[in-house]
C-alpha cells in the first residue's frame, strides 16, 4: 500500500513539473515547423539540448533538428506558372529564398534555436513570435 501511494505521489510531482515535457516541446515545435513549411520539408532528429526558466511560468528550451527538403527551390519556381495567382506565389518563393537560400530536394539542413513556452490554464504553450 505504501508503494502505491509513493508511486502516485511521484507521478503527481512529475505532472506538476515546472517545465513542459520533452515530448510536448517536440510536438509543438514540429507543429509550428510544419505550419510554416507545409510539404516543403520534413523534420528529423529532433532533440532538446538544454532548457532554463527565466521567470515564473516561462520556460526556454534549446532545441536542434534537421530539415530535409522534399523539393528544390528551382522545382518550386517551375511550378509558378501553374499557380492560380503567380504574383502571390512568386512572393512566397522570394520569401523562401530569403529564409533558406538555395536548397535542393533531399538536402538536409541542421538547425538550432531557442523556443519559449508560457504556462497557461491549458498547459504549456509555445510562443509564436517568429
Amino acid at each position: 500500500m505504501k508503494r502505491l501511494f509513493l508511486t502516485i505521489f511521484i507521478l503527481l510531482l512529475a505532472a506538476c513539473a515546472n517545465r513542459p515535457s520533452d515530448g510536448n516541446i517536440e510536438r509543438q515545435v514540429n507543429e509550428r515547423l510544419l505550419r510554416e513549411g507545409g510539404s516543403l520539408y520534413i523534420v528529423e532528429n529532433f532533440r532538446k539540448t538544454n532548457g532554463f526558466e527565466p521567470g515564473q511560468n516561462v520556460y526556454v528550451a534549446e532545441v536542434e533538428y534537421d530539415l530535409v527538403f522534399q523539393k528544390s527551390l528551382a522545382d518550386l519556381a517551375l511550378n509558378l506558372r501553374d499557380s492560380k495567382d503567380p504574383l502571390l506565389a512568386g512572393l512566397d518563393l522570394v520569401e523562401l529564398g530569403i529564409k533558406y537560400g538555395q536548397f535542393q530536394a533531399g538536402e538536409r539542413r541542421h538547425r538550432t534555436e531557442k523556443v519559449t513556452f508560457h504556462k497557461t490554464e491549458q498547459g504549456w504553450l509555445l510562443q509564436n513570435d517568429r
